[in-house]
């Protein structure tokens, strides 16, 4: 006659880190039960197969798949069992956002079906960091539960960071210094909108002319004799000069024609300066990668 397996469960700890705890144990949903059989007795140093899955329900009551997997777990003397389900921190987020549902079946026979409860440290541990969190990172390879902010497709189990973004790729942050979304009350600058690029910009500014000037001419004058251009001298007496024909000079009237010293003055400039400087103005800066959290 087949026996019957009926597993009463205990869950003591369901918990969710993306840390490593100890060489004795290892990060994700520790489960703990008893296994007894049709009459209630424990089964005691035994192996049974078990398939534990994880799923949350959507907007629908639709039930979506976080995580599966079928594992053989041993009673111990007392029928007492014991394993740790780690989902992956990739799948944090999907935790941090839904009510999860732990079910353990016995081949087709559903042993437990229950609602995951968080132990509330585990619970901070697992949404310390909110969906959507940027940060500085000086490592090559992302950590567990975080991408790089390089543009590239998000994972499809991303559910939650592209209900944020709007879009199916992380933002592409390379090269660029983050700003606070809305207006500045310091100098009532706005930075760029929510998730949008604001470009570079000088601000319109002016130069005083410092010590930029013409040289000066020196002291002159415009020596007596041929003129290269019309002149008339007006007044009781005049003299008048044709253009390029010092004989068209009327008589002398009996005054030197000997104009007067300029003396020393300056030119006003016009033009620019020389170009200097690099393609861009930026402050001090440090190398990183920037990543954002699932």
């Amino acid at each position: 006659m087949k026996t019957k397996l009926l597993l009463m469960l205990c869950l003591f700890c369901a918990s969710i880190s993306n840390y490593a705890q100890s060489s004795a144990s290892q990060s994700g949903i520790a489960v703990q039960g008893i296994a007894r059989d049709a009459n209630n007795t424990a089964l005691t140093n035994q192996t049974i197969n078990l398939t534990f899955t994880l799923y949350y329900l959507d907007a629908s009551s639709i039930e979506q798949n976080i995580y599966k997997v079928t594992r053989n777990v041993t009673t111990d003397a007392f029928g007492v069992f014991s394993d740790v389900i780690d989902p992956t921190a990739v799948n944090n987020s999907l935790f941090a956002n839904n009510t999860a549902y732990l079910r353990i079946e016995k081949g087709s026979e559903v042993i437990s079906d229950e609602k995951l409860r968080h132990v509330p440290y585990a619970i901070a541990a697992n949404n310390g960091v909110p969906t959507g969190s940027i940060m500085p990172f000086i490592g090559t390879v992302a950590p567990e539960g975080w991408v790089f902010c390089n543009g590239a497709a998000l994972p499809a189990t991303a559910k939650a960071l592209i209900a944020l973004l709007g879009g199916n790729n992380a933002p592409n942050l390379q090269g660029m210094f983050l700003r606070g979304t809305g207006t500045n009350p310091v100098n009532n600058q706005a930075g760029p909108a929510l998730k949008a690029v604001q470009n570079e910009e000088l601000k319109s500014h002016l130069h005083a002319k410092g010590t930029l000037a013409t040289q000066t001419a020196g002291d002159h004058n415009h020596a007596n004799g041929s003129f290269d251009k019309l002149m008339s001298i007006t007044g009781n007496n005049s003299v008048n000069a044709v253009d390029g024909d010092p004989g068209m000079v009327q008589p002398d009237l009996g005054f030197a024609k000997t104009m007067s010293n300029a003396g020393d003055h300056t030119h006003n400039i016009t033009g620019s300066t020389a170009d200097t400087g690099g393609n861009e103005t930026r402050p001090v800066n440090y190398g990183v990668n920037y990543i954002i959290k699932l």
